[in-house]
């Protein structure tokens, strides 16, 4: 009998695992570069008062959601809701957590009060992110399109792959100005002459959420961030980070 009892007893548990949902002892969020401060600081407070561990993944918006497709590892993803939507991604659950806001800003030295002085010759070297894959690098094309500054700038304008390039540049002085989100500005705003916040009406609508993939509503882990997200201590942390 206790033989038959040990054989048994380890194929139960293994059946048993095989039923049961093995969600792991860490979950991945993937975000915007351009969101790498405000992410990391409310996944460390997260960590620290719900001892749950979430992996963070920083990249352009596209970028993230191509690697949750292809992996499946990927649990959230952080980033602008219009850009998910028009990428098919299959949000179970959405919570909103703020809206992004696109600033110009310059190196130390001689900045600018309003931005139609980009035309002066001074700027000859101007970052925006990836005019294709990148959320603030949307929102630049559009913001030049609408102010009738493309057509002026054309030329002059350098593309960087992410946001955080950008700052980068700015910081270096290797170009004259730059197209970034506020968010990121003001982890830089020490190490940089200024910025101007952009006329919200002259690009879309930027809402940043937290996208909870199909599959993964159920994990504990999740659950505690979906409302850890929703408490006034995060909403504090997204707030200083200009969200």
């Amino acid at each position: 009998m206790n033989r038959l009892r040990r054989t048994l007893l380890p194929a139960l548990g293994l059946l048993l695992a095989c039923h049961l949902p093995a969600w792991a002892d860490t979950l991945m969020l993937g975000a915007g570069a351009g969101y790498r401060r405000p992410v990391t600081e409310l996944l460390a407070r997260f960590e620290q008062v719900s001892g749950h561990h979430v992996d963070p993944l920083y990249a352009h918006l596209s970028g993230v959601v191509a690697q949750a497709r292809q992996t499946g590892q990927i649990a959230v993803i952080l980033g602008d809701q219009a850009f998910l939507d028009k990428a098919g991604v299959a949000c179970a659950e959405t919570l909103p957590l703020g809206h992004g806001r696109l600033v110009l800003a310059w190196p130390k030295g001689p900045g600018l009060s309003e931005v139609k002085q980009l035309t002066e010759p001074r700027f000859a070297r101007i970052a925006l992110p990836d005019a294709k894959a990148a959320i603030y690098g949307i929102a630049a094309t559009e913001f030049l399109q609408r102010s009738g500054l493309q057509g002026p700038l054309a030329g002059r304008l350098q593309q960087a792959a992410t946001v955080p390039q950008v700052s980068a540049y700015l910081i270096s002085g290797e170009v004259d100005a730059g197209f970034l989100n506020l968010t990121d500005v003001l982890g830089i705003r020490d190490k940089i002459g200024g910025y101007l916040e952009i006329d919200p009406a002259l690009y879309s609508p930027i809402r940043i959420v937290a996208c909870v993939l199909d599959g993964h509503t159920a994990d504990p882990t999740v659950r505690a961030l979906g409302a850890f997200l929703q408490t006034a201590d995060a909403k504090t942390i997204l707030a200083r980070h200009g969200l």
